[in-house]
């Protein structure tokens, strides 16, 4: 093989090398919360759907006092969980911020490294109903 042929090959395993670590991954799971069937029974977790998604690099939550939360970083996806709960989203491999969010729920942040396939996030219900009434893209 000539000197020629080495480095072409050479050259070509780094651009595929670099792109595939471009190309997209999966991030899937399914978000919870607790509930009593009834008065006497243990909490066991509950898929809740319409629940936010949010992922980027970064992100942070500002908790508003009024109710109206803001959520400031680049955002690289935004989903809702269906009725079993469940999301799924392509993006790049990498290190995210996931903050799950709904109407009158706690808010959770989470750290995960993409692909992920299992995530498991939860929130729990917000007793004060001021709280947690909207959100906004900063």
């Amino acid at each position: 093989m000539s000197r020629k042929s080495i480095i072409l090959c050479l050259t070509l395993s780094l651009v595929l090398l670099v792109a595939g670590s471009a190309f997209a991954a999966t991030f899937s799971g399914t978000v919870t919360t607790s509930k009593k069937e009834s008065q006497m029974a243990l909490p066991k977790d509950v898929p809740l759907a319409g629940a936010q998604i949010i992922v980027g690099k970064d992100l942070q939550l500002d908790v508003g006092g009024s109710g109206a939360d803001t959520i400031r970083g680049k955002v690289a996806a935004k989903m809702t969980t269906n009725d079993k709960g469940k999301f799924t989203a392509n993006l790049p491999s990498g290190k995210y911020t996931v903050i799950l969010w709904k109407t009158r729920y706690t808010p959770a942040t989470y750290t995960v490294t993409v692909p992920k396939t299992n995530f498991r996030g939860q929130i729990s219900v917000q007793n004060q109903r001021i709280l947690h009434t909207s959100l906004s893209f900063k």
